[in-house]
């Protein structure tokens, strides 16, 4: 069963394992960070997070940038604009109004700023990680995707030749029902995944470029026309698993919301393994997935509430609850602890 807690934009759990070597390397304990986005001075905000996953307010955090929203105002319009490396060392922040990203130490109740770097486009939107690799989904203008290198020290380095177009014709802000919504890596590390919502004037679609030994992509994506495609997880098998705002019917409105699931083939192209699975509610954009890949869940913005979906192992999805959880005052972003016993969502 898990407990709904309200935080505030662009949420992420951190949840460490108690072992002495992470005592010993100054790793904090269990917290939850969230991001304000705010345009006068962009903060990340951290919380300890107890046994019973009560969140007690530790601090706010200067970004050392500003925020900024996408037209008309939806926030940042995409789906992990701030991340935690896997050892629970650094926090990533995109800082979308002065187009940068933060990095953060991350200590014992504290948060140490480490550096601001230019993100290689306008409207730095999502990030992604994988081992030293770092990528930045910029939605603003044509889009692009921009590479990094991260140090031992946190450090970003620009990733020289990694910069891509993703054409996008679009204006900066960008228009959030038309923007791209997340980038991500599959969990081998050797695609890079990109969603474009489009539903307004572009066609809504999903990239895939293939990463080469050097963490360079391919110098075009393999495209897939999608049905409104926004955020998006992995299961067990790397399969992808995407919230569709419309995908059991298009155009709005109505309780069309939806998650579908694709194979991603290794020349990156996508089958489909579900079609889109309505839940009978509106506007499905974030998507959360259980540690053991068994169930997914989404938030449904337009009806202020969460549906859950079941996995199978072969990525074919089933709709659980069109209501799994009632009465959160249109939610977006979401995450589960990596035991699987608490949900957070904004």
């Amino acid at each position: 069963m898990f407990h709904r807690l309200g935080v505030l934009l662009a949420v992420i759990l951190a949840m460490l394992s108690a072992v002495p070597a992470f005592a010993v390397d100054g790793n904090p304990e269990p917290a939850v960070y969230a991001m304000s986005n705010d345009h006068n001075g962009n903060t990340v905000v951290m919380y300890e997070r107890a046994a019973n996953g009560a969140l007690t307010l530790v601090g706010s955090f200067a970004t050392g940038g500003i925020g900024r929203t996408t037209e008309p105002d939806d926030a940042l319009g995409s789906q992990n604009p701030l991340i935690l490396s896997p050892d629970g060392e650094w926090l990533f922040a995109v800082n979308a109004g002065s187009n940068s990203i933060t990095s953060f130490k991350v200590k014992k109740k504290e948060l140490k700023l480490d550096g601001v770097v230019p993100s290689g486009g306008d409207f730095p939107a999502s990030l992604t990680l994988h081992g030293n690799l770092l990528y930045v989904l910029n939605a603003g203008g044509d889009a692009n995707i921009t590479g990094f290198t991260v140090d031992s020290n946190g450090n970003l380095t620009p990733l020289a030749g990694s910069t891509r177009s993703l054409n996008a014709g679009g204006n900066n802000p960008p228009f959030f029902l038309d923007s791209p919504a997340q980038i991500g890596f599959n969990p081998a590390g050797d695609k890079l995944v990109v969603t474009v919502k489009g539903a307004a004037i572009q066609a809504p679609k999903i990239h895939v470029f293939a990463i080469d030994g050097n963490g360079l992509p391919s110098a075009q994506p393999v495209t897939t026309t999608a049905r409104v495609p926004f955020g998006f997880v992995f299961d067990a098998q790397s399969n992808l698993i995407v919230a569709e705002p419309f995908g059991a019917g298009f155009p709005p409105p109505g309780t069309k919301g939806a998650a579908g699931s694709y194979q991603i083939a290794a020349d990156g192209s996508l089958v489909e393994i579900s079609m889109p699975v309505g839940n009978g509610q509106t506007a499905t954009c974030w998507i959360a997935i259980t540690p053991d890949g068994r169930f997914a869940y989404t938030t449904n913005i337009g009806t202020s509430n969460i549906s859950s979906y079941s996995v199978a192992s072969d990525g074919s999805l089933t709709l659980l609850n069109s209501v799994a959880a009632a009465s959160c005052p249109r939610p977006v972003d979401l995450t589960i602890t990596p035991d699987g016993a608490y949900m957070y969502n904004v």
